[in-house]
């Protein structure tokens, strides 16, 4: 029998006591799409890092390519020899560089004894792995940041694919997908089928169970730092059973707005032809006790909305909270906070969460100015809020000492909720809040993003995940090129809110 292309056997992981990783095992096959899922924390990150030798492995544990063993602690320097190759979720490119420059790095060729490097020779390879790739239009000279975001992935690829051999080769695909919008999904499976057909190995660790559903031939589920199910076919599994095996139960997301029925208050928020960047004109209103969604594909300006009403970014127009205007030419984060307005932000590595401080001081950090004294700050209210959060949202481990970077990014994103939360925002503005955590971790989110309207917030959702939007929403507004162009109202379901985004285009009054 083929020897698998890579077999992990009793790999296990323990820190400060804490086993996170318990007598894993994996055995991915020659040419297939193997998936791993789990929850966050569930400890697939943890694998990924052990065999990518991020981590050291305890005792006990083997790695095997084709049949070799290559050893557990993993050297990372025999990972390219072997056929390892990983790619993560920021890709690790650098925009201002060349595609040349960051496929190449670390690898140029270079002219002997002077070290000088030679370009013609690395753009020739370059432009090699980029034609295997069906690539090929891709200038090796062009900046990465001018790239469309599958391009940028098939460029992350390129530089894990060098000097391949056919036939062979394993791909690690750790969350990379959320780099790439939903309309240029096609485009990164087209690539995985193509690597696949020459005969190189996919894992994908995903926690989009539809993509799973789609790209996958096997799948390996982990729970609770075990593997509690390996290698199973995915014909035989549909969303309801991965549901399951993440979970350990059915994770039916549930109407949150028909349960946890809000009222309309006074006041809230209003947006008064706003502008800024791909944003041409918006105006509309959100009433205390309600949940309004904005969604629209790539090129609406979605993505350019929250940070625009947070004031996180430049624009014309204003906003009005609670009555209170404020311009966005002449107002800024300061005066957003004192209006009342908290804003999760999409990106909670750079801009939601102090990665390096522990979860108590995150917690607590936006609530000193009002809470703390000039000349003392105080424990006994930091002690209390900080677990009161840890409490409520369920958050694991929940210890407020911890740094926040140790966390799995379900239990990250819980803490950036529940940071903002804890002062009871006037305003609550989300920005895609459930990317990249998995379905435990989105229920709580999104039932937490409901309870802050029934609480009397304004809350506006920008997200492009329909299932989110159907959950929470009272109304959803539909943003085209920069503009509102649909608006809908309960009860809608996912299918109209698709039909609205994807008009049938000799039916469109567009």
């Amino acid at each position: 029998m083929t020897a698998p292309r890579l077999e992990v056997r009793s790999l296990s992981k323990t820190f400060a006591g804490v086993t996170v990783l318990d007598g894993a095992h994996l055995e991915v096959r020659p040419g297939e799409v193997h998936a791993l899922i789990g929850q966050n924390g569930s400890g697939k990150s943890t694998l990924v890092k052990l065999i990518s030798g991020v981590y050291q492995a305890d005792r006990g544990g083997e790695i095997y390519v084709d049949g070799r063993r290559i050893g557990a602690p993993v050297d990372p320097g025999r990972l390219h020899d072997e056929g390892l190759a990983f790619v993560h979720q920021d890709l690790g490119l650098v925009p201002d560089l060349s595609v040349r420059e960051n496929v190449r790095v670390g690898r140029h060729a270079t002219v002997p004894v002077i070290g000088w490097i030679k370009k013609a020779a690395d753009a020739r390879a370059v432009r090699e792995t980029l034609e295997f790739l069906g690539l090929g239009h891709i200038s090796p000279e062009t900046k990465v940041g001018r790239l469309r975001p599958s391009e940028r992935v098939g460029v992350a690829v390129a530089r894990a694919l060098q000097e391949r051999r056919p036939g062979s080769g394993v791909i690690v695909f750790d969350e990379s997908s959320r780099a790439i919008p939903h309309e240029s999904l096609g485009d990164f499976y087209d690539l995985v089928r193509l690597l696949t057909s020459q005969g190189t190995s996919v894992v994908i660790v995903s926690h989009n169970l539809q993509e799973v559903l789609q790209i996958a031939d096997r799948v390996t589920a982990l729970r609770g730092g075990r593997v509690v199910e390996a290698g199973r076919p995915i014909a035989e599994l549909d969303e309801a059973a991965l549901t399951r095996l993440v979970l350990g139960r059915d994770g039916d997301l549930g109407d949150f707005a028909e349960s946890m029925p809000a009222q309309l208050r006074d006041g809230g928020l209003e947006l008064r032809e706003v502008r800024g960047r791909r944003i041409r004109r918006v105006s509309a209103t959100v009433r205390r006790g309600e949940v309004v969604g904005f969604t629209g594909t790539v090129d609406s300006g979605l993505s350019d909305l929250a940070p625009l009403i947070a004031r996180a970014a430049s624009g014309t127009g204003s906003i009005v909270v609670d009555g209170r205007e404020l311009p966005l030419a002449s107002s800024g984060v300061r005066h957003a906070l004192r209006a009342g307005i908290a804003y999760i932000p999409q990106d909670r590595h750079g801009q939601g969460l102090a990665m390096g401080l522990t979860v108590q001081e995150n917690i607590t950090l936006p609530h000193l100015r009002t809470r703390a004294k000039r000349w003392w700050m105080g424990s006994a209210w930091q002690r209390a809020e900080s677990e009161a959060v840890l409490r409520e949202f369920a958050v694991t481990p929940p210890n407020r000492h911890a740094v926040v970077s140790t966390f799995s990014g379900g239990n990250q994103q819980k803490v950036l909720m529940g940071k903002w939360l804890l002062g009871g925002p006037s305003v609550l503005i989300l920005d895609d809040p459930t990317q990249a955590v998995d379905v435990g971790a989105r229920a709580a989110v999104l039932r937490a993003t409901r309870q802050a309207a029934v609480d009397g917030a304004a809350v506006v959702l920008c997200s492009s995940e329909v299932d989110d939007l159907v959950a929470v929403c009272d109304r959803v507004i539909v943003l085209e090129e920069g503009r509102v162009v649909d608006e809908l109202a309960r009860p809608f379901a996912a299918a109209d809110i698709l039909t609205s985004l994807f008009p049938d285009t000799e039916g469109s009054t567009r």
